[in-house]
């Protein structure tokens, strides 16, 4: 156990470098705010369902520290300090959906509450219905998993749920440090839609291709060691 706890830390700072270089390749902007999504935001979530989520959790906070430590990431505002919030939240959904853990129902209900409690949210409370989605998601798996059947088909799924969780932590942090106005919210509608699609998607790939590297380092003798003491 310890050893195995030694060799998580210590590789830590490899995906953590990964996830750094990932925060840096944007793809597509975030309406109302001056900020932009990164690839991270595909690569995040799978950490805790790969490590496990304490030490996924931890990766990403290591990657915010060295952001900072070497000037990568600038603090201007309350608001830069909640940056991978939505992606810790999201990386813990992700890691319990597959486990069917119906407790999950609890992130995007806080944010759906949070959210129209909000004076400009109570206006554009329609929007919080969004974060349903994973609710149902972590709710029906069962029905689900036997609808979808194919594995890939189930992990988009999960991907979904788990896109939604981040977008659900992330919109409220944003709406109550920046008070962005209504109409922004009215205007992301369609454009959340298939933002949130591409996501799923990109944690789906992102997901299949760390299984996909870790099944060729399988076969490599001494990556079998390293596996059963690193990776749960």
């Amino acid at each position: 156990m310890k050893n195995k706890k030694f060799l998580k830390i210590l590789i830590s700072p490899f995906f953590s470098f990964l996830f750094l270089f990932l925060t840096q390749i944007k793809f597509a902007p975030i309406l109302g705010t001056k900020m932009s999504f990164s690839l991270s935001v595909f690569f995040g979530p799978t950490l805790a369902k790969i490590f496990g989520i304490n030490y996924g959790t931890g990766i990403i906070i290591l990657t915010h520290l060295i952001g900072l430590l070497f000037g990568i990431y600038k603090v201007q505002a309350i608001k830069d300090f909640f940056t991978f919030f939505p992606i810790i939240f999201a990386g813990i959904y992700f890691a319990k959906i597959f486990k069917g853990e119906k407790k999950l129902i609890f992130i995007p209900l806080l944010c759906i509450f949070l959210f129209i409690l909000h004076p400009i949210g109570k206006i554009v409370w329609f929007y919080s219905l969004f974060w349903v989605l994973p609710i149902l998601i972590a709710v029906f798996k069962e029905k689900l998993d036997r609808i979808l059947k194919f594995p890939v088909f189930k992990i988009y799924g999960y991907s979904l749920g788990t896109a939604f969780v981040d977008h659900s932590v992330g919109c409220v942090i944003y709406l109550y440090l920046l008070n962005i106005p209504a109409h922004f919210w009215i205007e992301a509608i369609p454009h959340t839609i298939l933002e949130r699609l591409l996501i799923a998607g990109g944690v789906s790939v992102f997901y299949l291709f760390e299984i996909a590297l870790l099944k060729i380092f399988e076969k490599l003798p001494v990556f079998k060691k390293v596996k059963s003491l690193v990776f749960e």
